[in-house]
């Protein structure tokens, strides 16, 4: 077998099963076995054992079987969890989905208040920046948050409200940080003539964007530097990755509304990539394996919680926001997109190729 994932829905009383196999097989050489808190599949004489903890079968409840190539599906009724109550009373619990939404917590490590430090390319290790001694280190407001509300980041009572930090400030956000613009050694070296993009001037790694004419802050990316201390020439990385910064800006965009949309866009030198996404189930329960051993009879399976989606790519942003201009809208590094977009399609691998399409939407998971 290649991979094995289970939906759980408690409140359903459902289990949803998606087997890849290696091979095609026989359907008359595939029999599946239902116990209270098991699953038997014997595959051409082999049988596989799947122990599921915490969740009580109906062992006669099995259905919609469907066998196709290299593939099995199939569904199965679960027994009451009273957790969540019975069939005449439901036990609604306040969930706060946003306090653990997921491993990979984005917790930034930044440079220290009062350090002579510089920025530095994380791809090439390239000085991006002069040294700078950064007195002030403040989160930007949320989207959700009108920014004149925002009082504790102006310069002075009689200074007009401002967003652009000045040279000894830094403002960061989930992904991203504001930096004044003369802090950078060049300028006109780091900014892209053809576009708003900000560019490595060694690598040509695309680290920021600058999206005003008049320009007095630039946004870079959290995943695409680190901070050299140069007290002590330590190296200070930012606890930031790809993927992370991803499902950060996913988290912080969406509010799971189901069937809310949120666009997420990266802009490399002569290109923009947008994808589409729409919460289907915002706490979905799955068990799953990968890569089954021939040999192995009795297999475990990794529990976690995920939001199930739709997702496309491709669509012009003018073209959403003109057809629904509720749409949520967030920008992200391409390096981030990209891991994003193979999380999303590998996932949609897990189902059967009937199970990976909803009109034009594919379907996939994001890890909570």
């Amino acid at each position: 077998m290649n991979s094995i994932t289970l939906e759980i829905r408690p409140r359903l009383r459902s289990l949803n099963a998606y087997i890849s196999l290696k091979e095609s097989i026989d359907n008359s050489r595939l029999q599946v076995r239902l116990g209270e808190n098991d699953i038997k599949i014997e595959i051409q004489g082999k049988l596989y054992s799947l122990s599921l903890a915490n969740i009580h079968l109906l062992p006669s409840s099995l259905s919609s079987l469907r066998i196709t190539d290299k593939w099995i599906s199939f569904r199965i009724q679960t027994e009451p969890n009273y957790l969540y109550g019975k069939f005449e009373t439901e036990i609604i619990k306040n969930d706060d989905i946003n306090y653990n939404y997921m491993n990979l917590a984005n917790e930034l490590q930044l440079p220290p208040k009062n350090k002579n430090c510089q920025l530095i390319c994380a791809r090439c290790e390239n000085r991006i920046t002069k040294i700078v001694n950064f007195q002030r280190i403040l989160p930007l407001p949320s989207s959700g948050c009108d920014p004149q509300e925002w009082f504790c980041h102006k310069h002075g009572k009689d200074e007009p409200f401002s967003m652009d930090p000045k040279e000894s400030d830094l403002f960061y956000s989930s992904n991203y940080c504001l930096f004044n613009t003369n802090v950078f050694e060049d300028r006109s070296k780091l900014l892209n003539s053809s576009n708003s993009l900000v560019q490595c001037n060694r690598c040509f790694a695309v680290i920021g964007s600058a999206k005003e004419k008049n320009i007095k802050s630039l946004k870079i990316w959290n995943c695409c530097i680190n901070y050299k201390i140069i007290d002590d020439d330590s190296v200070i990385k930012i606890i930031s990755s790809p993927l992370s910064d991803f499902l950060t800006t996913f988290k912080h965009t969406s509010d799971y509304t189901i069937g809310e949309k949120i666009l997420l866009e990266a802009e490399e030198a002569h290109c923009t990539h947008h994808i589409i996404l729409k919460t289907m189930e915002k706490k979905l329960h799955i068990q799953k394996t990968d890569q089954v051993n021939l040999t192995q009879q009795s297999i475990d399976l990794e529990s976690s919680f995920v939001v199930k989606v739709f997702y496309k790519y491709g669509e012009s942003k003018s073209t959403i926001k003109n057809n629904d201009p509720d749409v949520e809208f967030s920008e992200l590094p391409l390096s981030s997109f990209i891991s994003g977009m193979e999380a999303l399609m590998s996932s949609t691998a897990r189902f059967p190729p009937a199970y990976r399409k909803a009109e034009d939407y594919y379907i996939g998971y994001l890890p909570l």
